[in-house]
């Protein structure tokens, strides 16, 4: 067990080893009588902590909480010892160009930095091109260039202004070069920088403009990082609140055993989950996995939502492998979810139909069309427009229903009833439409038709329909009833007359079609035929 002390090196605090510590604070004080002569040597001492601070921070993690002897020989590597950079004017005698054979280089790769050593503004050119190791001025041209001819140059300065970082220290100003990070290169640039402050001092006169161009500017920016900062704030609350509502909103659905699945014209339908994917899907397991596949492809976005607005509220950072995962089940939630919205799709490849014809009594001369006015059976679970589904039990019920007249080529008032369906396979389609249940009542002159049609669940939903055309002979009269007006469509006659003003009408057959009786604007030629009709 070995004894441990607490330093701050560089306002930055360390648990470290006794015998390590000792090494450490030799190590600073051979440093420290290095720099003797220089007048910058506490700036010089305080940039080189800085970078001891920096390189012992790379070395603390979850498994290893204090500095070792071996952790602080390293670092001595990588800084370089005072006498390796010693002259032979010096240290008579010793081999320098041994020496510096021996000298560790350390650099922790070039960072983008502005530089204000060489700055006009705020030294967003003169750091890009220290970055990339050309001339300053190639830069200042460039964004002189984008000023004069596509204006969006300022715009461009004033954001890499406000997001490059300023090289601040000796040591950010290495690494915007490129250049190692030790003790000797250090203490050429405080020193190097000492004399630019002499120098600046002694024409501080000679560049008022310039002064007040960086003052303004660095107003600016001020001004455009807390209008920045105002807007992630916002910007954070706002995707943190969201993330929670839609949270809090899908657990109550998850958790609930009813799904709120759409408006109707009586409010809100909530019915059983099962029920309604039970006419979508052909199989439970089918429905299972679609349903985790739903809840992945909705749950991960909420989580990032959260995640988001508490990274900018709160910088609380997540490992980049729990995103990774995160972004990767997403995109297997959605895979599975096309995949099954695909596999249930094909199962409607296939159209057949099913005719059926009705003779109904044709003595009378005239008969009224009704529409049953009563709702569909069941609990609606499904309504857009005019379409709607119901269930109730093992049926389910709908109102998808045409009902169109043609003249019939004999006396007879004849009903064709057309069901359709759609299948895998052109068998289970047929099969389909063969258990669509359909019925109408006549009574007397009175023919009433429902407003809804009828199947067993285990067949699901899969494009059926009913048409239903009514055959009537020339010379019959029909009254189209108000309650015709969700079922009737395309009903062909003489005047072109649209389907919902042929309510509350008799219109007779003729031989060029329907013609209205009372109706203004009547043909001519067809009032004649009628006439003869009515004397025979």
């Amino acid at each position: 067990m070995n004894q441990t002390v607490t330093i701050n090196i560089g306002g930055i605090v360390f648990h470290i080893e006794i015998d390590a510590y000792e090494e450490l604070k030799n190590y600073l004080n051979k440093i420290k009588s290095y720099f003797n002569d220089s007048q910058e040597r506490e700036e010089i001492m305080a940039d080189i902590e800085s970078r001891i601070a920096e390189l012992f921070n790379q070395k603390i993690s979850d498994v290893s909480q204090v500095i070792l002897m071996k952790d602080v020989d390293e670092v001595i590597e990588v800084m370089g010892k005072p006498e390796q950079y010693l002259t032979e004017d010096d240290v008579e005698g010793e081999d320098n160009s041994e020496s510096q054979k021996n000298t560790y280089q350390s650099t922790s790769g070039k960072k983008f930095f502005r530089n204000p050593d060489e700055r006009v503004l705020g030294g967003v050119c003169s750091g890009i091109a220290a970055y990339f190791g050309f001339d300053t001025i190639w830069m200042r041209l460039f964004f002189v260039m984008t000023t004069l001819f596509m204006v969006f140059g300022p715009a461009i300065y004033i954001i890499l202004w406000i997001v490059i970082p300023e090289a601040k220290t000796s040591s950010d100003k290495l690494q915007m070069k490129g250049e190692p990070i030790n003790v000797d290169n250090i203490g050429k640039k405080v020193e190097e920088e000492a004399e630019k402050v002499n120098e600046k001092l002694k024409n501080l006169d000679s560049n008022k403009i310039g002064r007040v161009l960086e003052r303004f500017f660095i107003g600016l920016g001020n001004v455009l990082k807390t209008i920045f900062n105002a807007f992630s704030k916002v910007l954070g609350v706002a995707l943190l609140v969201l993330g929670l509502f839609l949270g809090v909103w899908f657990l109550i659905g998850l958790f609930d055993d009813s799904v709120i699945l759409s408006y109707t014209s009586s409010g809100i339908s909530v019915i059983e989950a099962g029920d309604f994917f039970e006419l979508i899907f052909s199989s439970q397991d089918k429905f299972t996995i679609f349903l985790v596949g739903i809840i992945v492809v909705i749950a991960i976005p909420i989580i990032g939502l959260v995640l988001s607005g508490l990274k900018i509220l709160f910088k609380v950072n997540t490992n980049t492998g729990v995103g990774i995962s995160l972004a990767i089940l997403w995109f297997v939630g959605v895979f599975t979810v096309a995949t099954l919205v695909l596999a249930t799709a094909s199962e409607h490849k296939s159209n057949e139909k099913i005719t059926q014809v009705d003779s109904i009594n044709g003595k009378l001369d005239t008969y009224v069309l009704k529409a049953s006015e009563e709702s569909l059976p069941g609990e609606v679970m499904f309504e857009v427009d005019d379409y709607t589904i119901a269930l109730e039990g093992n049926l389910f019920y709908s109102n998808e229903i045409e009902l169109t007249i043609e003249q019939s080529d004999n006396d007879s008032i004849e009903l064709i009833m057309v069901n359709r369906a759609n299948g895998k396979t052109n068998k289970d389609a047929m099969n389909r439409a063969k258990n669509i249940k359909y019925t109408y009542n006549v009574q007397d002159s009175v023919i009433t038709f429902n407003n809804y049609w009828s199947s067993l669940k285990e067949f699901r939903l899969r494009g059926q329909s009913v048409k239903l055309i009514l055959k009537v002979p020339v010379g019959k009269t029909i009254l189209l009833d108000e309650s015709l007006r969700e079922i009737i469509y395309d009903i062909d006659n003489v005047t072109n007359t649209w389907d919902k003003d042929m309510l509350n009408n008799k219109w007779v057959m003729l031989k060029d079609g329907l013609t209205c009786l009372g109706c203004e604007n009547k043909d001519v030629d067809n009032v004649m035929e009628l006439d003869s009709i009515m004397n025979l």
